[in-house]
């Protein structure tokens, strides 16, 4: 009995399974150890899959903000390139020639902006002359047009005077008719006085027909006064017409010469800064290319700087490989909390990377992000780890293909980000955020069988 029993001890220690040691203070002295050792174990494995995830992830954000300082190295280079052509060649001084022709253009615009300004001025001094001349028109034309007023009520006057002395000769030759019937009657005796008679009455005949022409003369002066006065009416009206547009033109071409005497300000100001960019482009170009060299050289630099960061990588990955080896040992074999832990945390990872992508796609904006699915938290341990749990292995093999298709998914919308196809990238996102859905209920199964 003592021997059979001591055999079971014995295995249960090799196999790290808990007994009653009572009475075996030696086994239970070992099994203690050993389980101590055990515990320190899983300790060191999951400090080394924190570890490889860090460095992995350190080696994925330098790796990205290397090529984004390569890239704008590349771009500022670029651009150099296109404003002062290629290192080494006549390009620089042809550019300089370039910005030298057009100071001098902007010179002599702002030399002919100021000729323009100051024919402008003398065009302003003329229509000035003109609107004052207009006025001085319109002023004379209101005194003739005052005078022909007069001139009408003189002719009206005179009409009225006309009527008097026609009404009167014609009184007088009524006179001068009865005076001659009187005449006859009285015989020789009226003879002398018929004569007189006859002589008013012709003189009364004469008067009327003085009159009569005089009627018709002046007739014809009130209507070519009338006339005129119209002529002076309509005269006034077109000039006051005139004066107002040339006040227009005046207000224009003032507003005019205002704008130019700014454009000529603003083109002297320009020529000041042209000659100022001209002197400080050499400078400029010199500035340009030390920095684009520079972030060459940085980021030459920092991708020298992460073999180091491969390299511990890589021993980790191999460190955290060989442990897993070691766990299929039953003496080292994963504890199903400690297998749960890890596959929750792989939950956590993978619904922060769809977070991550899904920020990404709405702010258009690449960020770091792992697209290589041995290299990601769950990574790691998928390729590490090989779980010994009922039920649990049949879903683990299957892991493999989904998870390397969910990370593609990251690669596809990044493409398409970069190729501005934005409505693409959003349909990938989505995609991937519903296959994820199946991903992460393998594992919450395999979470569900461990836990059972």
């Amino acid at each position: 009995m003592g021997i059979g029993r001591t055999r079971k001890l014995v295995k249960s220690v090799s196999e790290l399974q808990d007994a009653d040691y009572s009475g075996e203070p030696e086994l239970r002295e070992m099994y203690q150890r050993l389980a101590e050792g055990r515990d320190q174990f899983a300790e060191v494995l999951e400090k080394n899959f924190k570890a490889v995830m860090q460095i992995s992830s350190l080696d994925l954000t330098v790796q990205h903000e290397t090529d984004k300082i390569l890239e704008i190295s590349h771009n500022v280079a670029k651009a150099t390139e296109v404003i002062f052509g290629a290192s080494g060649d006549h390009s620089e001084v042809e550019g300089n020639n370039s910005l030298e022709q057009l100071t001098n253009t902007i010179i002599r615009v702002s030399e002919d902006t100021e000729e323009v300004h100051q024919k402008i001025g003398k065009g302003q001094e003329e229509l000035t002359s003109i609107r004052d001349l207009s006025n001085q028109a319109i002023e004379v034309s209101k005194e003739m047009r005052k005078d022909m007023d007069e001139l009408l009520d003189v002719i009206n006057n005179m009409n009225e005077v006309i009527a008097g002395i026609d009404s009167i000769s014609m009184q007088t030759n009524l006179l001068a008719l009865n005076a001659s019937i009187e005449a006859a009657r009285a015989g020789k005796a009226g003879r002398g006085f018929a004569v007189v008679a006859d002589e008013i009455r012709g003189l009364a005949e004469q008067t009327q027909k003085l009159t009569g022409d005089m009627g018709e003369f002046v007739e014809s002066i009130k209507s070519a006064s009338q006339k005129s006065a119209g002529s002076t009416t309509n005269t006034i009206e077109a000039l006051g017409t005139m004066t107002g547009k040339i006040g227009n033109v005046w207000e224009l071409n003032d507003e005019n010469q205002k704008h130019v005497s700014q454009v000529s300000e603003s083109v002297t100001s320009l020529a000041a800064v042209s000659q100022e960019i001209s002197s400080t482009m050499a400078e400029m170009e010199n500035q340009l290319r030390s920095s684009t060299e520079f972030m060459r050289e940085i980021g030459n630099e920092l991708m020298k700087a992460t073999e180091p960061v491969v390299e511990i990588e890589s021993t980790l990955d191999a460190a955290v490989k060989q442990m897993g080896d070691m766990s299929k040992d039953a003496f080292y074999h994963l504890k199903n909390r400690e297998f749960i832990k890890y596959v929750q945390s792989a939950i956590i990872a993978h619904r922060n990377w769809i977070g991550n992508l899904e920020k990404m796609v709405q702010e258009r904006v690449i960020v770091p992000l792992q697209l290589d699915s041995s290299k990601c938290g769950f990574g790691h341990f998928y390729y590490s780890i090989t779980p010994n749990i009922p039920g649990v292995r049949q879903i683990w093999d299957g892991l493999g293909e989904k998870h390397r298709k969910f990370h593609e998914f990251g690669r596809e919308a990044i493409q398409a980000l970069f190729d501005e196809d934005y409505q693409k990238a959003g349909r990938i996102c989505k995609e991937a955020e519903e296959y994820s859905r199946e991903l992460i209920s393998d594992m919450e199964k395999m979470i569900q069988l461990a836990d059972s």
